[in-house]
């Protein structure tokens, strides 16, 4: 019986994380891959006091598979941007939407953001979202769980997968207590409530080069919310142990 609780249970984490292994290529072009944007948030930036550049997540190896998102109790979230490496950068905005209705929406960043700008959000218990000092009005999701989104060129694409054709244009990092420092900004804690989220500008299926580079944005105070199918195959995994435990009671009456 311990045997196959153990074979169902890494089962059921192995399929979770095929979901979100997504091939992160280097890219050319003289871009700086991926994986060197992380790097130098480390001591390769000239921070001293920062963690080891070995510590970095492994862009491939170390992805967090968040799509979905609520912020934590205090209501705020900081967005600060990272970097751009996209012919469309000028035209490339960056925000929050709503998974319950796509159109509505929380622009966050317009295109050509430079490095190192941050923007608050607040957030209230009647699901309505606010930039921070903005004196525009509140805008109405319908839950507090949202996602994030880049608009290019007129073209968006999701954090979700499904919202995108099922094509994965984020890959996303969790902090783990490393130090790291980001563009403009004093070195700080990369806590486990803030995220690195990368993306690709084209359509994966449309002749993506799949680097990941072209927008990075890092995102603090926000918690991720499991994908509905996520919960379905946790689900399975439960309700095989359960029947399995309940057939193991039968054959011992």
């Amino acid at each position: 019986m311990k045997a196959l609780k153990t074979l169902v249970a890494s089962a059921v984490l192995a399929m979770s994380a095929s979901a979100f292994a997504v091939p992160v290529m280097p890219g050319g072009g003289g871009e700086p891959s991926l994986q060197t944007i992380i790097n130098g948030l480390y001591q390769s930036a000239g921070c001293a006091t920062c963690s080891p550049v070995g510590q970095a997540p492994d862009v491939n190896a170390d992805q967090a598979g968040a799509e979905l998102f609520q912020i934590e109790a205090s209501g705020g979230s900081i967005a600060t941007m990272i970097v751009q490496f996209a012919g469309a950068a000028n035209v490339t905005s960056f925000g929050m939407y709503d998974p319950g209705n796509t159109a509505t929406r929380l622009q966050l960043f317009a295109g050509g953001t430079p490095g190192g700008v941050g923007v608050g959000v607040q957030s209230n218990n009647l699901n309505q979202f606010h930039i921070l000092g903005s004196m525009a009005p509140w805008t109405q999701f319908t839950s507090s769980t949202f996602g994030y989104y880049i608009n290019v060129g007129g073209t968006t694409y999701y954090s979700q997968a499904s919202q995108n054709g099922g094509n994965q244009q984020l890959v996303d990092y969790r902090g783990d207590g490393d130090k790291i420092q980001l563009p403009g900004h004093a070195p700080g804690i990369w806590g486990p409530s803030s995220y690195i989220l990368a993306w690709e500008d084209s359509a994966l299926n449309k002749g993506s080069d799949k680097d990941y580079n072209d927008m990075v944005v890092y995102v603090e105070s926000v918690t991720k919310v499991p994908e509905p199918g996520s919960l379905a195959l946790l689900g399975l995994g439960l309700s095989g142990l359960a029947f399995a435990s309940r057939r193991k009671q039968k054959n011992t009456k």
